[in-house]
C-alpha cells in the first residue's frame, strides 16, 4: 500500500460514522497472505472498520466480503481502492438514490443473479463500472456482485476468457466489456429463463433456506434445470441436503418430470466419494423407474462399502414399491 494510499484511508475514515464490519476469508490459497496485509493496513489506517476473519477449508480463494451481496477476490489497490471504500458506505448506509426505472427493474428480481466483474488496479474505467453496480447490491437481496482482480487471479479470468477490462458477466451466458449498460443488465436479469440460473445462484438460493422455492420454479417450468445435478453433488453437505429436499419434492409431485435427473446423475456416481454417491442413491431411489433395477443392483452385491451396498438395496426396495403402488 502505497503512502497516498494510506492518507486516502485515513481520510475515508474521518467521515465514517459507525463502525463497519467485513470479513476476510482466508484459504489455502497463498494469496490469502496478500488479502491478510491489505485488510490489516485497512484496520490500522481506517480503525472504524472491523474485520472478522475466518478460515474456510471448502473454499478455494480468499476473498474480502462485504455483507452479503459483495465479495471481492481482490486487495483493492490503485484505480479500485476509491469504489471499494464507497461500496462500504452504500452498503453500510442502503439509502443510495437512483432513477425510478432503475429501481422499478430491481423490484421485479425474484432470484439470485450472481454478478462477476473482471477489474485491475491500472484501468481508468473500471472504476465507473463499479460505482454503478454497488447500489444495485445494496437495493436488492439477490443481487451478488464478485469483483475479481484479473491479475492477482489470472486462473480464474482464463477460465472465464477474459480479454480486457472492465468485463462484466451474469452467470455463464451474458458479458459486457468496458461501460456497464445498466438497464440492460437488470432487464435481462428480470427476464431471463430460470432454466439458465447456474449453480451458484441455486446454491445460493439452498443457503437461504429457499429449497422449496426452487422445486417449485422447476415444477412450474416443467424441466429439471441444467445445472440442479451440480448441487445434488455438491461438496458442502449443507447444499445436497436442501438440493435433496428440493428433489423429493419434485418427486413427490411430479414423479415423471423427477427422472429427468437419473441418467445425469447415475454419470456422476463414479465419479464421486462414498458419501456423494450414498446421496446419489437415495435420489435415485426417490426418482428412478424400474430401468434402474439392475444397475442398482450391481451396486448392492458389487464391491462397494457396506454402507453404499445398503443405501443401493433401499432405493431398489423404494423403486419396487412405487412400482407395485402404481400398477
Amino acid at each position: 500500500m502505497t503512502p497516498q494510499e494510506e492518507k486516502q484511508i485515513s481520510e475515508w475514515n474521518l467521515g465514517v460514522k459507525d463502525n463497519i464490519q467485513i470479513r476476510l476469508i482466508l484459504t489455502a490459497d497463498k494469496r490469502s497472505a496478500e488479502l491478510r496485509e491489505f485488510c490489516d493496513a485497512l484496520s490500522r489506517f481506517a480503525p472504524k472498520i472491523r474485520i472478522i476473519k475466518e478460515k474456510e477449508e471448502w473454499a478455494e480463494l480468499p476473498a474480502i466480503q462485504i455483507g452479503t451481496g459483495l465479495r471481492y477476490h481482490a486487495a483493492p489497490s490503485g484505480t479500485e481502492l476509491a469504489p471499494f471504500l464507497e461500496s462500504l458506505n452504500i452498503l453500510a448506509s442502503k439509502s443510495e438514490q437512483m432513477p425510478e426505472h432503475i429501481r422499478e427493474y430491481l423490484n421485479k428480481i425474484e432470484m439470485p443473479a450472481m454478478l462477476r466483474i473482471y477489474v485491475s488496479g491500472q484501468c481508468p474505467f473500471c472504476p465507473v463500472a463499479l460505482r454503478q453496480l454497488a447500489p444495485l447490491i445494496s437495493a436488492n437481496d439477490f443481487i451478488r456482485l464478485s469483483v475479481i482482480d484479473a491479475f492477482l487471479f489470472p486462473e480464474m479470468a482464463q477460465d472465464d476468457n477474459i480479454q480486457s477490462v472492465p468485463t462484466l458477466l451474469l452467470e455463464k451466458h451474458f458479458r459486457w466489456t468496458g461501460s456497464v449498460p445498466v438497464e440492460e443488465v437488470l432487464k435481462i436479469i428480470v427476464t431471463r429463463n430460470p432454466a439458465d440460473i447456474g449453480a451458484e445462484s441455486m446454491a445460493q438460493m439452498i443457503a437461504e433456506g429457499n429449497a422449496f422455492r426452487l422445486s417449485d420454479m422447476m415444477l412450474e417450468k416443467e424441466t429439471i434445470f441444467p445445472a440442479f445435478v451440480d448441487l445434488l453433488t455438491h461438496e458442502q453437505f449443507s447444499v445436497r441436503l436442501g438440493a435433496m429436499a428440493a428433489m423429493e419434492e419434485i418427486a413427490a409431485q411430479n414423479i415423471s418430470l423427477a427422472r429427468d435427473i437419473v441418467e445425469p446423475l447415475w454419470v456422476q456416481f463414479q465419479k464421486q466419494n462414498e458419501q456423494i454417491r450414498g446421496d446419489i442413491l437415495h435420489i435415485l431411489g426417490e426418482s428412478a423407474d424400474s430401468n434402474m433395477l439392475p444397475r442398482l443392483k450391481q451396486i448392492s452385491e458389487g464391491q462397494y462399502n457396506e454402507d453404499i451396498r445398503e443405501t443401493a438395496q433401499e432405493a431398489i426396495e423404494k423403486i419396487e414399491k412405487r412400482k407395485v403402488k402404481m400398477s
